[in-house]
């Protein structure tokens, strides 16, 4: 994606350093979730390339977790597992049934919290038309 900036125009936008920034464009940068939150909250997207399967409830986890910034361990703790149990669950690995409905629940929770969320929006919307 071209938006004709600099390394340092988009280092300042994104709120990192111009060597962040070079790294990027190098393919030199770990994809921490920081390195990706942050790539996320500029670009307005997750690039193609990391290869996330968004229809499985490992890649919605992920995606979960980037487009919020969370770390492995903030979302352990929500759920009530190990954070090793989380990376493993991403990274498409079986675990005991009891953590996979502990991330099922939590992931499903989220659905429902976006689903009503989105409701309420569309409801505003149809009431502000309404009263033009």
């Amino acid at each position: 994606m071209d938006r004709g900036l600099t390394q340092h125009e988009v280092a300042k936008i994104m709120g990192v350093n111009r060597n962040f920034v070079y790294e990027i464009e190098l393919n030199k940068r770990t994809y921490t979730i920081y390195a990706l939150h942050k790539s996320y909250c500029f670009l307005g997207y997750i690039p193609t390339t990391l290869n996330i399967h968004e229809n499985t409830l490992a890649g919605k986890m992920f995606v979960h977790r980037i487009v919020n910034g969370y770390s492995f361990e903030v979302v352990a703790k929500e759920i009530g597992i190990d954070k090793s149990t989380l990376g493993r669950f991403e990274c498409g690995k079986n675990l005991d049934s009891i953590s996979t409905l502990k991330i099922k629940t939590y992931l499903n929770n989220l659905c429902s919290i976006f689903n009503k969320n989105e409701a309420i929006a569309t409801s505003i919307q149809i009431v502000e038309i309404l009263i033009k």
